[in-house]
């Protein structure tokens, strides 16, 4: 079994990522961190994603921001173009290319310099279809600024079903949904991973879609860190509930991990907002228990319905602990947004075909009308 997942593994590297080549098995070409020559223009420290850099700026750096010049330190031996400390103009984002230190491997990363707020409303109208290595694509969304900005905020695992499930990415877990609530919206639904899948232990798939990022790197012999919710957010409120409008359908037959239908028990979605502190730059991943000691205030609901019409959630966020005001509106806090169409879909058991629609997410304020 050892000897299996390793192969496997190896062939993920090797035929998946963002790479302008196939990416080594050891990532010899990664952005490890990243810093500035004046580190107090940032709000919290760099989030780095497994092809992008996303720095949060205040706003009072105005022009500065067309004379920015980060410096990154990365996997042994590799280098990076262009090289650091050169200053460039991050009105919009910069594409740097790291190269292993063989100089057969490179990675692109895009590089944002962010002086917005991220916006606490969600109405996935944006998106793309992503292109990897070898001919996989998937779904990918993000949001956008008032100034036109883009913000890649949102994270699944449809990279991964890709490989061990099908190369069409209308056929994935994760996918843009045109009947949303208004405009639209994103589908999600459970499906299943086909021979591959049962062999690498991943029978099905939840459909995910998560603020935060995914390693692809890892995927496969640790699928629960390979999820990272959350990113950092400032709020000049403290956030009350979290509000989203959606429709599910369960599917016909829960099955475990070892693909045993399991009688009398129905498919259930979740969705869940949790605003926490991060501690030694841990984030939370797919492990998460919900009563880490760094877990702020959560919103969430246990009893959630299937419906086959558009319903709204308007869920509260609990209190564990009084948010320090300074560190929130710093973003020095980070903000989880996460919806799976399997409540079970992170240790594989669940229903195929369980589907949950999802449009018009909010994070509601203190003092908003709603």
């Amino acid at each position: 079994m050892r000897f299996r997942t390793i192969i496997i593994s190896l062939c993920i590297c090797l035929s998946f990522s963002s790479c302008i080549q196939d990416e080594a098995p050891n990532a010899e070409a990664d952005i490890i961190s990243c810093t500035l020559p004046d580190l107090t223009i940032l709000k919290s420290s760099p989030t780095i994603t497994n092809n992008s850099v996303i720095l949060m700026a205040y706003s009072s750096i105005g022009d500065d921001i067309k004379r920015i010049a980060p410096s990154f330190s990365l996997t042994e031996g590799a280098t990076i173009y262009p090289p650091n400390g050169t200053e460039l103009d991050f009105s919009n984002a910069q594409t740097y290319t790291v190269t292993s230190q063989d100089g057969q491997w490179k990675k692109e990363y895009k590089v944002y310099v962010d002086t917005t707020n991220i916006k606490p409303q969600f109405s996935f109208e944006h998106w793309r279809i992503k292109d990897g290595t070898n001919g996989k694509r998937w779904f990918e969304f993000y949001e956008m600024t008032n100034a036109g900005q883009e913000q890649p905020i949102w994270a699944t695992a449809n990279p991964v079903y890709a490989i061990i499930g099908s190369d069409d990415p209308f056929t994935h877990p994760t996918t843009s949904y045109d009947k949303g609530y208004i405009g639209k919206g994103v589908k999600l639904e459970t499906k299943s991973t086909g021979a591959f899948g049962v062999m690498v232990g991943m029978p099905i798939a939840a459909g995910n879609l998560f603020i935060g990022s995914f390693d692809t790197q890892i995927a496969i012999p640790k699928p629960l860190e390979a999820t990272k919710f959350g990113i950092p957010m400032a709020f000049n409120r403290k956030p009350e509930a979290f509000s989203v409008w959606y429709q599910y359908t369960p599917g016909n037959e829960f099955t475990d991990k070892d693909q045993n239908v399991i009688k009398d028990k129905t498919d259930i979605f979740d969705l869940y907002a949790i605003l926490y502190e991060s501690v030694d730059g841990k984030q939370l991943d797919g492990s998460i228990k919900f009563d880490e000691d760094y877990i702020i205030a959560i919103a969430r609901e246990e009893k959630l319905q299937p419906s086959e019409v558009y319903k709204n959630l308007y869920i509260p966020f609990v209190y564990r602990k009084k948010p320090d005001h300074e560190k929130l509106s710093k973003g020095e806090y980070y903000m989880a947004v996460v919806f799976s169409s399997s409540r079970d879909g992170a240790y594989f058991e669940g229903a195929v075909g369980s589907t949950l629609i999802i449009d018009e997410a909010k994070l509601i304020l203190e003092g908003d009308n709603e």
